[in-house]
């Protein structure tokens, strides 16, 4: 399985390890899950920002308040 390595300094991986100790999560888990999701929500920002205007085209002969 593939890894990713980052180099942190002391601080910041103190930071990391109390945030992860905080959620009851290694800090393996917690930054694996940290990353995913960032990933995933930058993925599903794009995909609505490419929608809206459809969406936007689709509605705009509706009556006002049912845009």
């Amino acid at each position: 399985m593939p890894k990713i390595s980052v180099e942190l300094s002391d601080e910041e991986l103190a930071r990391v390890n109390e945030r992860a100790q905080s959620l009851g999560v290694s800090t393996r888990s917690w930054a694996k899950q940290t990353l995913v999701q960032d990933a995933d929500r930058a993925r599903f920002l794009t995909a609505a920002r490419t929608a809206l205007p459809t969406a936007l085209e689709a509605v705009k002969d509706a009556p006002e308040g049912m845009r």
